[in-house]
C-alpha cells in the first residue's frame, strides 16, 4: 500500500496545505484533536523520527513553531501541544510532527503510569544513556 503522506506530497491525494517548503509540508488533519490540528510532514519519506537527517528535521521544528505562533494568534488557545509518535504509537508509518491548539477541559489528556524508580535503577539508567551519548 502507497504511503498517503507520500501520495498527499506528490499531489496525488487532496490535503488542506497551509505551508510548504523544499523540505516539509504541514497540513491540516483531518481526524483532529481540536480545529486547528496541523501536521507537519517531512517531503522525503522516513518512517522514524530517528531517521530523519538534520536539515530535515530542523525544517520541520522550525515550521512547528511557526504553526503554534499562528495557532495562537488566530484561535487564542489556553496552551499548544507538539508531539509525533514512533514505533507502533504512530497512524501514519511516515514520520511527523503534531501541532495542535488545546483548551481547558477539551478532553485530551496524557496519562502517566503509576511508575516508581529508585535511585540505583536511575543511576543505572543514566550512566548507560550518558556512556552511549
Amino acid at each position: 500500500m502507497e504511503c498517503i503522506f507520500c501520495e498527499i506530497i506528490a499531489k496525488k491525494e487532496k490535503s488542506y496545505t497551509i505551508y510548504e517548503n523544499n523540505y516539509v509540508i504541514a497540513i491540516l488533519d483531518i481526524d483532529p484533536i481540536n480545529n486547528g490540528h496541523v501536521l507537519v510532514i517531512p517531503k522525503k519519506h522516513y518512517e522514524e523520527f530517528t531517521e530523519v537527517d538534520q536539515d530535515t528535521l530542523s525544517n520541520v521544528i522550525f515550521v512547528a513553531q511557526k504553526i503554534a505562533r499562528v495557532i495562537e494568534e488566530i484561535l487564542q488557545p489556553d496552551g499548544i501541544t507538539v508531539m509525533q509518535n514512533n514505533g507502533v504509537f504512530k497512524d501514519v508509518n511516515h514520520y511527523h510532527m503534531h501541532v495542535f491548539p488545546r483548551f481547558e477541559n477539551d478532553g485530551f489528556g496524557w496519562v502517566e503510569p503509576d511508575f516508581e524508580v529508585n535511585e540505583e535503577d536511575l543511576i543505572a539508567i543514566f550512566e548507560r544513556l550518558k556512556k552511549a551519548m
